[in-house]
């Protein structure tokens, strides 16, 4: 992974696959956390994408994404990251489109 996001990554996993388990730093609240967050790949399956925002855990907050690709490949990491530090008004809660 040559990108420099990649850099600021904890991948717990091999991309490429149905899910992914990765940390990762951003601001929620108004206050830096890590994200301990869980890619998945829904494929065609019926409903739509989602984000699911728990309470504080030992590892930083769980973060569950549920996107409708076929597979958790390194472009649909960076985009997932780049849309949660983006995300300004997210909330705890789970959260579709």
């Amino acid at each position: 992974m040559s990108d420099d996001i990649f850099d600021t990554l904890e991948i717990l996993g091999q991309p490429g696959g149905q899910s992914l388990h990765l940390r990762f730093r951003g601001v929620f609240e108004g206050h830096q956390v890590t994200w301990d967050a869980r890619l998945e790949a829904l494929g065609s399956k019926d409903g739509c994408n989602f984000i699911e925002v728990g309470d504080d855990g030992d590892r930083g907050i769980p973060l569950h994404i549920g996107l409708r690709v076929a597979r958790i490949d390194e472009p649909t990491v960076r985009k997932a990251v780049i849309m949660i530090r983006q995300y300004k008004r997210l909330r705890r809660g789970r959260h579709e489109w």
